[in-house]
């Protein structure tokens, strides 16, 4: 890909969570800097100055599936010694292989939106991309580049650049970045990291004795090395319970702590999220005159729009469902531990899968609150609906 897409150049500044404009932040930073005449800020994102001016982008690879789209197989039994075919119904899912993410590194860094070039990140040639782009030599020996390799490393593994996906990933590598490259203030990172915790808080009665001393402490402790998911030996307790695969345990606890989130995420879209499906549904039509076969052509967009808004939707719920089902089975009613097990089994899946659709959901939400923000009763004309229709239909796959 030689160029930016024009879905990106139109969406840089939404403050979608599939993109950090690490160029835009650091062009802030700057300016604030000059301002008050100080000295240009030494501590950016990375320690390789060119990298702080680059786009990150996470986006669907082409062949990816919808995320949890049907398939159909079809298997051979043996049934009254006969060989009968059936049909199997299954789902596919948007795995961490899914998704691609595109560093844009803009021609001019200050008019960003204006033409660049690009590459996966997660590409066999990375590294040449990195060096002939920004003059980022990754096999150079020295602790600013390790340092900085690692944060690429962190960024190509999350399943999105959701503010508070990243801070979190940072604090735990010890990292010292500014704030301004999160986008989210520390009262509301608290508000999610005390809605996981509480979600977690169950969990401690199955490895901590309320009678023994200091067991709140205890029970506080194992809670905290949950939520880091990095010291598996203390964890070893609810690995040997719930069956799982010690080789992957940091990664299931992670993800286990990433679908609680988007599970928050989920709950506080919901009224923005019914809204913009309500405008769809009954707003997203001309307000001045058109022909016939223009408005029939806006009319179809809007609906495909509304389907694939309806699909991220019911496969987010559908996740949810899955989770909740065996988290209320096992903590809130005491029952069979199979199902909560089946889940943290598929939580790297299904991780990225919600991910990949409410960071769809988010991106068109973001899009269309941009786009609609002083319009009328967020009523528009052909002139304008019909570039946003086109947009959205680009960015809520």
């Amino acid at each position: 890909m030689s160029d930016v897409d024009h879905s990106l150049r139109e969406t840089l500044n939404s403050g979608a969570s599939r993109i950090l404009n690490a160029a835009e932040i650091t062009r802030r930073l700057e300016e604030e800097a000059r301002a008050t005449g100080a000295p240009p800020p030494e501590r950016l994102l990375f320690r390789h100055r060119a990298l702080n001016r680059v786009v990150f982008v996470k986006r669907p690879k082409e062949y990816a599936p919808p995320p949890s789209s049907p398939l159909t197989t079809s298997a051979e039994i043996l049934e009254n010694g006969q060989l009968r075919t059936i049909t199997l119904d299954s789902r596919v899912r948007v795995e961490k292989g899914d998704i691609a993410t595109v560093v844009y590194v803009p021609y001019d860094a200050d008019s960003i939106g204006d033409g660049g070039a690009s590459f996966e990140l997660g590409g066999r040639s990375r590294f040449q991309a990195l060096l002939d782009a920004t003059g980022f030599d990754a096999r150079a020996d020295s602790d600013a580049v390790r340092r900085d390799l690692r944060l690429l490393d962190l960024i190509e593994d999350l399943p999105s650049l959701d503010p508070f996906l990243l801070k979190d990933r940072v604090a735990l590598e010890d990292m010292a970045v500014p704030e301004a490259y999160f986008s989210i203030s520390e009262t509301e990172f608290q508000d999610i990291k005390r809605y996981i915790l509480n979600k977690f808080r169950p969990i401690t009665e199955r490895v901590v004795d309320p009678s023994a001393p200091n067991a709140a402490q205890t029970s506080e402790q194992f809670i905290m090395k949950l939520w880091e998911a990095r010291d598996l030996d203390y964890l070893k307790p609810i690995t040997d319970a719930f069956r799982v695969d010690p080789r992957q345990a940091g990664e299931i606890y992670y993800s286990w702590k990433g679908v609680t989130y988007y599970e928050f995420q989920y709950k506080r879209s919901q009224r923005t999220l019914l809204g913009f499906a309500d405008w769809l549904h009954g707003k997203a039509t001309p307000t001045d005159y058109v022909k016939p076969d223009l408005r029939q052509a806006l009319a179809e967009s809007a609906r495909d729009v509304a389907g694939a808004l309806a699909r991220h939707l019911q496969n987010s719920s559908e996740i949810l469902r899955l989770y909740n089902q065996g988290y209320e089975e096992l903590f809130v009613r005491g029952g069979d531990a199979r199902p909560f097990i089946d889940f943290l089994r598929d939580s790297s899946t299904l991780f990225w899968d919600i991910a990949a659709s409410i960071s769809a959901l988010n991106h068109g939400v973001s899009v269309w609150e941009q786009r609609t923000r002083n319009a009328e009763g967020r009523r528009m004309t052909a002139e304008t609906l019909k570039p946003l229709l086109d947009i959205l239909g680009r960015v809520i796959v």
